[in-house]
């Protein structure tokens, strides 16, 4: 009954951080070229938050299912932080939210590289690897959205060292 619980509250984190995202997506510039509106810096992030919201709930309604027709054995919260994989559940949601709270301060290089170092580790690859996987990630997604997409993102107060 508590998994099911922790479940129906994880769907709902999901949902509120979908929601999120759509929120300060919306805030960014349209993507105008001559007279014709483009998809823009939000239309990514948006599709994203879509999904996830679908995710999210389908996670509610099948934890609300399944408490109905099953009677399982209930734990206590710090039983289910014990197992290594929610623990990744919970650092993951929470290092998204700190992640996207920082982007604007510190820059999409510096905030991205730190995110997927952080996760890269917690996830038992290693510094090395690691950071590798980290600038090599960071690089690409460089060349990919501002060298051919020419989407703008954010420079932040502290990634002015690494723009020019």
């Amino acid at each position: 009954m508590m998994e099911k619980k922790i479940n129906i509250w994880f769907g709902i984190a999901v949902l509120i951080l979908a929601i999120f995202v759509i929120i300060v997506s919306l805030s960014f510039p349209p993507f105008i070229l001559g007279d014709k509106k483009l998809p823009g810096p939000n239309f990514f992030p948006v599709i994203l938050s879509i999904i996830l919201i679908i995710a999210g709930g389908y996670i509610i309604l099948i934890a609300l299912r399944d408490m109905r027709t099953k009677k399982l054995t209930t734990k206590p919260f710090r039983e289910y932080l014990k197992d290594w994989g929610n623990q990744n559940i919970l650092i993951i949601v929470f290092s998204l939210i700190i992640y996207i709270s920082f982007l604007k301060w510190l820059g999409f290089i510096l905030a991205t590289f730190i995110f997927s170092l952080v996760l890269m580790v917690r996830l038992k690859t290693g510094w090395i690897r690691g950071l590798i996987f980290s600038t090599v990630a960071v690089i690409v997604i460089m060349l990919l959205f501002v060298k051919l997409f020419r989407v703008q993102l954010p420079e932040g107060s502290l990634g002015f060292i690494f723009w020019r």
